[in-house]
Order: structure tokens, then C-alpha cells, then sequence
């Protein structure tokens, strides 16, 4: 089974209506101001978040880089600023961007790709900051989110939310463990403008960077169970000497993201709920076809008819299985010896059995759930046994359908030769 699960990106960079040396913030609440979250200014043109992770180096969003200098030492003299807030017991403080110190691969058509980058200040920054953890999202985790929200006005609000890192969700069939690249944030609603914003842990330290959010309407399944979902980078797969390096990081962390792979790891999440039912269903599917052969007295062979569909978010039967007769299993040579012995009317089978389907199902955060599930069926099965002396493939009718069914011994034949 496959199910297709692609995201268009909303990224989370606001636009600034006009060039302005420095980008204002305030803080919704005193007592909610970190030291060390920064409002970023990029060109004058576009609004970001970041966190201060060391004296002088702050974390963002490499899609807050402007192009030209998404590269390892490019000088960004001019090109960023950072804006502090002021606290209760701090003043408002700016901060000017000397080089870009480390930056993420190039970002691809898809949220699900790491999207981080440090750039070094020109001067100690007048703040604490916060301490880098790669040990990763555990899944369930509440993460604290410090995110600057911009105004009409041009300004932004530094605020705080709490949002569950959610493993093994169709929302991110990538995030499948502690150190997965990147993460998604299950229900969780941002903004443009919240770009860079700090993922951190009860102790205040940064686990990675909000990259990108999306909505149901965004991931390609027709209907989602949850209004709101955020992506963040995983500073588990980080490898800076003399700031960050992850101790054994995930193999996935270098791996490219693109289409192709998003729907080839959604049809493994799901396989992995999936797989383990298998050996049941077909042991439940071959007991009821035995049923169906006793019922209707050996007198046709039945095939399992079992139609399979890609998950698409709405419909929940992804395997279904019925019955349909495959030939007549009468020897037609002792039945032209019975003939004068046969009923003219027809015959009737009354057939009670069990349809299989196999179904998924979506909790509120998107992780997929299987079932076996059974529906009683009462069917006919109608013949009329003088034609059975022809020797012809002879009309029978079943469950509302009707069908054709040759001898069994003509199938045989014609496989032998």
C-alpha cells in the first residue's frame, strides 16, 4: 500500500512593508521574555526569529539568509540585524550580523527538510543565552516555543506556546525517532515570521528551530484529523565543532528529502501498523473461504477476491476481501449418467459468511492505527442443474451478481496442455 503525503511549504518568514534599520519587539508578557530570543531583520525586506545559543552566535532559519550568502564564512555585514527585547530587567539592545559561521544543505520543495543556519554578531551580545541539547525530541515531548509574532504596524510580540512532538504521524512520516532530522509539532499553529524560533526543552535549552507550518489542506490526504501542524529542525543532527556535535546522530540525518521518499515513507509507517495484522487476516480470510465451500456443498470452487486502495485521509477500508465462484467443480461425465435424476428448477445455496477488511484510522495527531473488520454477509448462491449435463459454462448467480463459470476439469485440461 501506498499513501501520498506531500506538503506545499508555508515558510514562516514575514515580509517588512519597508526597509527599516532595526526590527522593534516587545514582549507580550515580563515575566515570559527569555534573554536570549531575537527579532532578525534581513535586508530590511523580511522578518525572522532567532536564539542566542553562545556569546555571539545566534540560531535561525537558513531560508532567513538571504540567498547570496547561504554559505559557511560569507560576510553578512549590513545584511542581518537582531533586535533584543527589552525585560523587566533589561533594555532593549541591537546587535549587527559579521559572517555567516554555519548554515543546513540547500532547502528543497518540501518542509521536511533541515533548515537551520548560525551567523556570527560583531560583538558580544548584552544577553544570556540559551544552550544548544542534541539529545532530541522524545515523542509526546511538550516543547516551549518563544516566537515573535509581526504587527500590521511593523513591529513584533515576543510570545510563548506549548506544542507535542509527535512521532509516527502522517503529518511527518519521517519523524520516526529521538534524533529524526526534522520534527513536526502536532496540533501546533505558527506564523510567518516565527521562522528561527527556539524549540526548547523544561530546562530552557534549544532542541532545534521552527521551520515551516502547514494546515490539514496542506498535506495532500483529502481530510486530516488535526487544524494545525509545525516543522522544526533537530539539533541531534548537528555537527559544529566548537558549538554543537550530536553524539551518535541518525543515519538519516544526511539522507536527501524529496516527493518520491515522502511517499515511500509514508507507505512504511503505515505497513508498520498494517504487517503485524496480515498473518490473522489470512488465516480469517482462508477459514471463511473453507466455510463457503462446505456451505455450497462443493458444488462450484471459490476465489478470494481481495481489492486493495491507497490511504487517502478519508476513506478508512485500505484492503477489502470478498468471495466469487471460479468454476464448476462437478465431473461432467458422472452428471450426464445422473441426468434423469435431476431437479429441472433451480437450486439454492443459502450462504452465511464473514467479508474481511482490513482499515486505517487516524488519531488526533495523525498516526495511524490498523483493524481487522469483519461484516456478516447472507448471500445466495443459484443454478439450475439440468444445465450442468451440457457440458457449457453455465450461469450462476451470487451476492447480487451474475457470472459465467466453466467446468473445473476444462480448466485443468486446458493449464495441462
Amino acid at each position: 500500500m501506498k499513501a501520498l503525503v506531500i506538503f506545499s511549504i508555508l515558510i514562516l518568514i514575514q515580509g517588512v512593508a519597508e526597509a527599516k534599520s532595526v526590527y522593534k519587539v516587545t514582549c507580550e508578557s515580563l515575566e515570559n521574555c527569555p534573554e536570549p530570543v531575537v527579532g532578525i531583520n534581513t535586508d530590511g525586506k523580511s522578518v525572522c526569529t532567532g536564539v542566542l545559543v553562545s556569546d555571539d552566535i545566534v540560531a535561525t532559519n537558513l531560508h532567513c539568509i538571504p540567498e547570496d550568502i547561504r554559505q559557511n564564512e560569507a560576510s553578512c555585514d549590513g545584511r542581518l540585524t537582531v533586535t533584543f527585547p527589552a525585560s523587566r530587567n533589561r533594555e532593549e539592545a541591537y546587535g549587527d550580523c559579521e559572517r555567516i559561521k554555519a548554515v543546513s544543505p540547500p532547502l528543497k520543495d518540501t518542509p521536511l527538510t533541515p533548515d537551520w543556519a548560525f551567523f556570527k554578531l560583531k560583538s558580544r551580545a548584552p544577553r544570556m543565552h540559551a544552550p544548544i541539547s542534541t539529545e532530541g525530541f522524545s515523542d509526546s515531548e511538550m516543547i516551549t516555543i518563544y516566537k515573535i509574532d509581526p504587527t500590521e504596524q511593523g513591529t513584533g510580540i515576543l510570545k510563548k506556546i506549548s506544542c507535542p512532538a509527535i512521532q509516527n504521524s502522517l503529518a511527518n512520516p519521517f519523524f520516526t525517532g529521538v534524533k529524526s532530522p526534522v520534527v513536526s509539532l502536532v496540533p501546533c499553529a505558527s506564523i510567518k515570521g516565527n521562522s528561527g524560533s527556539p524549540l526548547m526543552n523544561s530546562n530552557l535549552e534549544v532542541k532545534g528551530v521552527l521551520n515551516s507550518s502547514g494546515t490539514a489542506t496542506d498535506v495532500n490526504l483529502k481530510r486530516a484529523p488535526f487544524s494545525h501542524v509545525s516543522f522544526g529542525s533537530n539539533f541531534a543532527c548537528l555537527n559544529i565543532p566548537g558549538l554543537a556535535v550530536a553524539s551518535s546522530p541518525s543515519p538519516e540525518c544526511g539522507k536527501a528529502v524529496d516527493a518520491a521518499s515522502i511517499r515511500t515513507a509514508s507507505a512504511n509507517l503505515i505497513s508498520r501498523f498494517t504487517d503485524p495484522l496480515m498473518k490473522s487476516f489470512n488465516a480469517d480470510v482462508n477459514k471463511e473461504m473453507d466455510k463457503i465451500h462446505a456451505q455450497s456443498k462443493f458444488v462450484v470452487l471459490w476465489d478470494v477476491d481481495q481489492k486493495n486502495r491507497a490511504f487517502d485521509g478519508v476513506q478508512t477500508k485500505v484492503s477489502e476481501v470478498t468471495y466469487k465462484p471460479s468454476c464448476i467443480n462437478f465431473k461432467k461425465g458422472p452428471m450426464r449418467t445422473k441426468q434423469g435424476k435431476l431437479q429441472t428448477g433451480t437450486v439454492t445455496y443459502n450462504l452465511d459468511y464473514l467479508e474481511w477488511g482490513l482499515e486505517i484510522h487516524l488519531d488526533n495527531s495523525g498516526r495511524p492505527r490498523a483493524e481487522l473488520v469483519p461484516k456478516k454477509t447472507q448471500s445466495t448462491l443459484q443454478f439450475s442443474p439440468a444445465h450442468l449435463t451440457q457440458g457449457q459454462p453455465v450461469a450462476f448467480k451470487h451476492a447480487g451478481q451474475s457470472y459465467t463459470l466453466p467446468f473445473c476439469e476444462d480448466i485443468k485440461q486446458v493449464t495441462a496442455k
